[in-house]
Order: C-alpha cells, then structure tokens, then sequence
C-alpha cells in the first residue's frame, strides 16, 4: 500500500507531501489544477517516462519520493534477488531524481537500482488504469495468471506434476539429441574415440607421475654437487676426529655415563639422550651412505625421464588438461565411446521414454484445461452480473481457452478474456474495447472480480468516470467502495458521486504566488469535502442548495458503507 509521497519540483509542484490511507483516496479539483500530475509524479517514481521538461522551471532536478508498506513475499523474494536490504517494519522506498541533463537517479531503500529493475519492482506495487498507463487486466498474458489464481490448489498440484513431467522431458531430449545424428557421423565419432582411448591406455600415465619424475630430474641434474656434499658428511662420521668415527666416540661417552650412572642415578637420563644419540647416529650413517651409492646413476635415466615427460607434455596439450586429470579424460572418452556403440538400443529406449512422459503430460493438460473451463464458467456470470449491475444490461463476458501448438509450464491453454456491450454484435478481445466509458466499467468489474487474486495492493484510477454520469456513476461509486475494501484506490474524479463515497478526500488547487503558479494539495475535513461534493454538483458558484444536496449525497454514501462493511 502507498503510504506517502513527496513531490519536488514537478511541474506547477514546488514541493507537496501526502499521506495516503487505506480504502477509497479520492483526488479532485477544477480542470488544470495539476491532479494528474500527482499520479503522473507516482508514475515516474515508479519507473515511468523521465522527460526533462516535467522539472520546474528554473529549478535543476525533480525527485518523488514514495514509501510502501509491503506484506506480499514476492515483493521481498526480488528485493531480496536485487540484494535491497528490507527490514521488519515493511518499508519500502523509492526515491527518483530527473536533472536538467536528463539523467535520471533510481534508488530503493537507499540502493542504486536501474529503471527496468525499478518497472519489475513497480509492476508488483501499483496498477495504473490511464489512457496512457499500463493496464495489467488488458494484458492477454497475464489473464492465464488471473483464471489460474482462482483455480486454486487443485490446479497447483497439476501444475506441479506438469513440471515434474516437463523436466523429465527435457532431459531425456536432451540425451537423444546428443547421441542422435547421421550413422556415418557416429561411425566416424567412434573411430576417433576408439584411437584416442588406445593411445592414452598405451601411455597409461598415472596422478602424480609428472611431478614425481621432475622431481627426480632436477636431483639427478644437480647429482655431482650431492655426491660432493654427501661425500663429505660421510667422510666426518666415518673418520671423524683422528680416525675415529662419530659413532666410536658418541658410544664411548655413552658407555662412560652408564659407569657414572651406577655411582649417580641422577646421570641416568643423559646417558639415555647420548646412547639414543650413538644409535641414531649409527642408522644416519647406514642411510646416508646407501644414499651416496643411489647418486651414481647417469645420464641414460635423465634422458628416459626427458623421454617420459615429453610424452606426458604432448599429451597433456593434446586433451587441454593437467597430466592428473588424464586419467579422467580417459574415463569420460571410454563413457562416450560406450554410449555410441550401444546409440541405437539407448535411442530406442529413450524414444519409448519420451512418448511415456509426453502421454502423462497430455494427460494432465487436459486435467488442468477441465479445471480452468470449470472456473471460467463461475468467474463470467460473476463478471457479467457486476457489468449488469453497472448499467450494461446487454454486456457478454467470456474466457476463451484455446489449445496452443506448445505446452509449456502452464499447460497448453491460451487463455483471453473477451467481451461484447451490445447484444448481436461480435465477442472481441478485452484489449479492444473502444469507448471510455465501456472500459472504465468493465475495468471495475474485473478489479471487483479478480482484486483478491491480483496482489498488486494499490489501483489507480485516473478517468474511471469517462463517459458516464447519473445513475451509472453511483453503481461505480459503489463498485469502486467494494473494491477499496481490500485495496487502496486512489482515483481522479469530476463525479460527486463517487467522491462522496471517499475514505480519504483530497483537494488540488492551483494558486499564483510572488509571480509564480503552484499546485497545492489538501487532505479535506469532513464540512471541507461536503463543499467539494457540492462543488462538482454545482460547477463553480456554490449555493446554499448544492451545499444541502451535496451534504445528503454524503450521507446516503456513508450509510451504504456501512450496510456494506
């Protein structure tokens, strides 16, 4: 729901601040006062045209600001996809600066968002019924939507087996199409993937084997500086000091420190550490020497690593992976290879598949296309019996379902709404009823009908009393109060009629101050918005009769609101 909007230098609007309630906002005010422009500055807020010329003149930039309280979890499912931060109180604001540059700033809840992404979040908010406003329930792609949503859980649980078909469906399409083609191009498949797997089994080259052999190399490469180093600290445990071996001396110091350890105890555990000590050195001299004999080999075995790693180098070009990840590769090509060779008895069982799956999904098609009919029936006697009771007693309203050529997510109905005023002439499309005042109504009718399953929480009216008057416009009043109970309507008006049945009563007026020419906008009390209603009654001299008709028009409003609480 829109709870506040701020204008700032739109047009004749210097800066006016509103507060909407919730129901019936009515708009009025005299022929150019700059009532549209509130619903054209919304507009804008929400995505609409940025033309530089709506920016006051001499100022540099125009900004709406509009705050929404939002409870539908679609709205915070693409907040949430955008990355707009939206916390527990539900606001939701939108604020759009247009400079004199023409460039325009969109922002939500302080976060910089582009203008399609402002019009996705905008089409979950508010429905526009303009002359030149998007209107949601003439769109013909939204009216499967519209059915839908009344079908209720009956026609979710086809739906979601439909999916569960669909999926499958594809899937299985998908494997066919990859292992389809001419016979010599599988054969010709098949002769390459037979080579190739020969050739990487002949190689048969291990994880880790790369590395392990550059390793090896760059020792071997390195092997006379290590025989050199090796040799010397052999020479100094085995010779050690005067001939004496490391091992020798460390041992004789152990053995003393067992003899000193039999007069002091407390020796003990340093005789441990150096007799400890004499073994490791004895199996360091062990190691390193049989160390010392592995240096000796050659050049043949750098060569048969050279060898080896420009296999392996070769090979890992050839296929555009690591040497780790052939063996993988080498999985993946005997996998291909399998599938061709078994293509015609894996094709046939997924042809059997695909007609099994595409039959269940027929089936629920046609599940979902009895649903939809069966519900279609109920919502045209509604819609028609409110267009009747809108003072178009020969009205005809129908739900076309057709088959499309394709099914999809929806099934395979094509769902259009289509409509006829008169009786004997021809059923049309919804989209193309021509005159203003039969759209208003039929508009009504259908917000009445499906304002519970659209959750868009906001309509605009801004010519619903085109063409109409009398005692059709107090069937629209009263239409219009039905439709409010649930929704927020902020609606433009001439009609009295309808402004008497207002929530919430809202003047326009343009005034000339210091030169300059303003809009001003008004929230009127109670006697304010009697002299309103007389107002519109009357034209522009009010009298003292227009002021008593328009205060029982007031009341009878307010007393069909309450019998119709």
């Amino acid at each position: 729901m829109l709870e506040y909007i701020n204008i700032k230098n739109v047009a004749l609007i210097q800066e006016s601040e509103v507060v909407f309630g919730k129901g019936l906002n009515i708009l009025t005010g005299e022929t150019g006062a700059g009532k549209s422009l509130i619903i054209d500055a919304l507009g804008f807020s929400l995505g609409g045209r940025a033309n530089r010329e709506i920016v006051r003149h001499g100022e540099e930039q125009a900004v709406v600001e509009a705050v929404f309280s939002i409870e539908d979890k679609k709205i915070e499912k693409i907040l949430d996809d955008m990355g707009i931060e939206h916390g527990e109180d539900k606001a939701l604001i939108i604020r759009r600066t247009l400079h004199m540059n023409g460039k325009s700033v969109c922002k939500v809840n302080g976060t910089t968002v582009t203008v399609g992404q402002l019009k996705e979040l905008s089409s979950c908010l508010v429905d526009f019924h303009g002359q030149h406003e998007h209107q949601s329930l003439l769109n013909a792609n939204k009216h499967i939507e519209l059915l839908d949503k009344f079908c209720g859980t009956e026609l979710d649980a086809e739906k979601a087996k439909l999916a569960e078909f669909l999926k499958k469906y594809k899937t299985t399409m998908k494997e066919m199409k990859a292992i389809a083609g001419n016979e010599s191009e599988r054969e010709r498949r098949t002769e390459i993937l037979s080579y190739q797997i020969s050739e990487l089994e002949a190689a048969d080259i291990k994880p880790g084997e790369e590395e392990n052999l550059t390793e090896r190399k760059r020792i071997l490469q390195n092997g006379e500086r290590m025989r050199e180093m090796a040799g010397k600290c052999i020479n100094i445990l085995y010779n050690g000091v005067n001939g004496l071996p490391a091992s020798d001396m460390v041992t004789e110091a152990a053995d003393t420190l067992s003899q000193l350890s039999e007069i002091d105890i407390s020796v003990k555990l340093i005789y441990e550490i150096v007799n400890s000590a004499a073994i490791q050195i004895n199996e360091a001299e062990r190691e390193l020497k049989r160390y010392f004999d592995g240096l000796d080999a050659g050049e043949d075995e750098i060569e048969k690593i050279e060898e080896r790693l420009s296999i392996i180098y070769a090979f890992k070009k050839k296929y555009i992976c690591t040497s780790d990840s052939l063996a993988d590769k080498l999985e993946s090509l005997r996998n291909e290879y399998d599938m061709l060779m078994h293509s015609r008895e894996r094709l046939e069982l997924l042809e059997n598949e695909r007609k099994e799956l595409f039959k269940n999904m027929v089936d629920v098609c046609k599940v979902m296309t009895d649903i939809r009919k069966r519900k279609a029936e109920a919502i045209e006697k509604e819609i028609e019996t409110n267009l009747h009771e809108l003072e178009m007693e020969k009205a005809k309203f129908k739900i076309r379902i057709d088959q499309k050529n394709q099914l999809g997510v929806d099934g395979w109905d094509d769902v259009e709404f289509m409509f006829t005023a008169n009786e004997g002439e021809d059923i049309m499309p919804l989209a193309k009823i021509g005159s203003g005042g039969e759209l208003s109504r039929v508009m009504l009718a259908l917000k009445v009908v499906f304002g519970n399953a659209d959750s868009i929480g906001t309509f605009v009216f801004d010519e619903i009393d085109t063409g109409i008057s009398g005692r059709t416009a107090q069937k629209v009043a009263e239409k219009m109060y039905k439709v409010a109970k649930t929704k927020q309507i902020l609606c433009i008006t001439h009609l009295p009629q309808i402004a008497a049945m207002a929530d919430n009563h809202y003047m326009i007026e343009k005034v000339s101050q210091k030169g300059r020419t303003k809009t001003n906008i008004k929230l009127l009390k109670k006697n304010e918005t009697v002299r309103d209603i007389a107002r519109l009654m009357a034209g522009t001299e009010v009298t003292e009769m227009s002021v008593n008709a328009a205060r029982e028009m007031k009341e009878l409003a307010n007393k069909f609101k309450n019998e119709n609480r």
